[in-house]
């Protein structure tokens, strides 16, 4: 019998299984990412090595930044994520920059070169970008303060943070 044929097959199911043998791995079906519904919880680790998770700031709204230290676009995003930073403190806008299946030591050097501001958070394995159905970086996810999403794959996000309560 020849196995050959079958070797992707067996490594997808072992890669599947892996990825879902974690902690951080929601029961049941999965979330619905759309506006106005849910943004699902999510706990990962910021550069410091604490714990963040999306339910811990519920009462404030959240923009989450989805991205790669090797993706161009994520580069040239980092000055108007600074600059909705700086002016979303008026409206307590808590700004998480999730930084997807990359090392703590590539990140933090990425964050501390780009001087970024707001809590870097490694997604070390891609299951929090997964959850989020993330197909593409950088992918900006505007969550309100009762933990719905209000904006998925922002095309005019500066105009939805002004509909965001302070």
């Amino acid at each position: 019998m020849r196995l050959r044929p079958f070797i992707p097959l067996v490594c997808a199911c072992l890669l599947t299984l892996a990825c879902s043998a974690g902690e951080d791995v929601p029961k049941g079906p999965p979330a619905k990412i759309a506006v106005d519904a849910p943004a699902p919880d999510f706990r990962l680790q910021d550069l410091e090595g604490r714990e963040v998770t999306l339910g811990a700031l519920r009462g404030r709204p959240v923009l989450l930044v989805f991205g790669t230290t090797w993706c161009p676009y994520c580069r040239e995003e980092i000055p108007r994520i600074k600059e909705i930073y700086g002016k979303g403190a008026a409206r307590n806008l808590e700004v998480l920059n999730i930084y997807i299946n990359e090392t703590e030591k590539k990140v933090g050097e990425f964050a501390l070169r780009h001087a970024i501001p707001y809590p870097v958070l490694i997604d070390r394995d891609g299951r929090v970008a997964e959850r989020y159905q993330v197909r593409g970086v950088p992918m900006i996810v505007l969550v309100d303060g009762q933990g719905v999403i209000k904006c998925y794959q922002c095309r005019n996000l500066e105009a939805m943070l002004e509909t965001i309560q302070p």
